[in-house]
């Protein structure tokens, strides 16, 4: 049986879901993992991994683009990525409900702002709501009803 880490093993399958992958992400899904199963077995990469270096390497790489699409998934699916209520997003400094700060003027549809973060996995572009908060004059992209600045939480 496999393991997953600190998330057990790979026959301990979720039941409950708070964001369902849709046919479409799976399928997205299936094909990275095939292409990154493509480019470590593939006869043609084979006298490029040589060393256990070169082994190695290729593996970690593939294995953080494929946590990156997880991430980057996910974080997409998101429901909290644009709340309906401004009470629901506070401002990391004071805490106070922010308000929707005006999206960027551009052609054709508005769309939320899109931003890339540094992860563990690597670098994802993640979409957010912008907020703004009067009282201190700056613009955020917290989704919590109280952010917590460091360790991740905002």
């Amino acid at each position: 049986m496999g393991r997953l880490g600190l998330f057990g093993s790979i026959s301990g399958l979720c039941t409950r879901r708070r964001f369902a992958m849709d046919g479409k992400q799976k399928e997205r899904w299936l094909a990275r993992a095939a292409a990154a199963y493509e480019r470590m077995f593939c006869e043609k990469h084979q006298e490029e991994l040589v060393t256990l270096t070169e082994r190695e390497d290729m593996a970690v790489s593939l294995g953080k683009e494929l946590a990156a699409f997880l991430l980057e998934e996910h974080v997409a699916a998101d429901p909290a990525k644009a709340p309906a209520e401004a009470s629901t997003t506070c401002c990391p400094k004071c805490g106070q409900p922010g308000t929707p700060a005006p999206q960027k003027a551009g052609k054709g549809k508005v769309s939320l702002p899109k931003r890339t973060v540094t992860t563990r996995a690597g670098d994802i572009d993640i979409q957010r709501e912008r907020w703004k908060c009067g009282r201190c004059r700056i613009v955020f992209f917290s989704v919590r009803r109280s952010s917590e600045v460091g360790h991740g939480r905002v």
